[in-house]
């Protein structure tokens, strides 16, 4: 299975200690760790943080051999504030990460992959390289699905590029609280009505994940016409920061290996279940944990 991410790479700082993450990593390091060959397409500072970024990242089993070393802007942070385990985040602007540029060699129509993963922070501005590159991959490249995390932090997204995104997705994943960044004519309280709504507006879209924090998440398959729900959460919260991450990542693999969407869902929340009980976005897998996500 492979699998290319096209997104952040990122310190996340909080206030007694700084892991290795960003959503594009967090996930990339997930379905790695499930058994993916992943490919990363990211960017990080020509500094300091850089270094130590791409030292730790190695750690994961990515393939970085496509992370650009950028000079004159750094290495991108997230200053993270914790509220009951509810993360608030401080993006500084520019980092690295709005900077990424395609590979040199191969060419654009070379990509291709089992799936692409992108999100909404590394294209945030379209005066920076991020969003050029990635419409090429969008545009150019050859993908079996479309993984779009709409992954929306406070106003660092655009509601075009959003929308232009929309139109190229085969698997959208978004949380409760992004629900009004899809502009769809639905009550956001239906999640079925909701997700039906936007596989008929934008009918390349076959799959919807709607995390639902507290009261677990859900899956609406187009194809059906169905909407699968998770059982509801019964761990002690630490921290959300990487949960909707891993969720996506075991989603994806699960599927790609040809599970149901509704087995796919399962064992992706038993990870996130499992993540959101720890500091840190990545935390180390237990041998009994692979049992009942794979």
């Amino acid at each position: 299975m492979k699998i290319q991410v096209f997104g952040d790479i990122l310190w996340d700082v909080f206030p007694d200690k700084r892991e290795i993450g960003g959503a594009a990593f967090n996930f990339a390091a997930h379905i790695a760790r499930l058994g993916a060959n992943v490919k990363m397409l990211s960017a990080v500072g020509a500094d300091e943080d850089g270094d130590a970024a791409l030292k730790k990242a190695a750690e994961y089993g990515v393939d970085l051999s496509d992370v650009a070393r950028i000079s004159g802007v750094p290495t991108g942070r997230s200053l993270i504030t914790l509220d009951g385990g509810t993360p608030d985040y401080d993006l500084p602007f520019p980092s690295a990460y709005d900077c990424i540029p395609l590979p040199v060699s191969g060419g654009a129509g070379q990509f291709s992959a089992d799936a692409l993963y992108f999100g909404t922070l590394p294209v945030r501005d379209p005066g920076y390289p991020s969003r050029a590159s990635l419409m090429t991959l969008l545009e150019k490249g050859n993908y079996k699905e479309i993984f779009f995390d709409i992954n929306i932090r406070k106003t660092n997204y655009t509601a075009d590029f959003v929308e232009y995104a929309l139109g190229r997705t085969t698997i959208l994943k978004l949380s409760r609280d992004e629900q009004d960044a899809i502009n769809v004519e639905a009550d956001r309280s239906d999640y079925e009505g909701f997700c039906r709504a936007i596989c008929k507006k934008y009918p390349n879209i076959k799959l919807v994940l709607l995390t639902l924090d507290k009261d677990g998440a859900c899956a609406y398959s187009a194809e059906v016409g169905v909407l699968f729900r998770s059982a509801k959460p019964r761990v002690k919260v630490v921290s959300t920061v990487g949960g909707g991450d891993s969720l996506s990542a075991c989603f994806l693999y699960n599927y790609l290996k040809g599970a149901s969407v509704n087995v796919s869902l399962r064992r992706a929340s038993r990870l996130a279940n499992y993540v959101v009980r720890h500091l840190g976005a990545i935390p180390e897998y237990i041998h009994c944990l692979f049992r009942r996500i794979k």
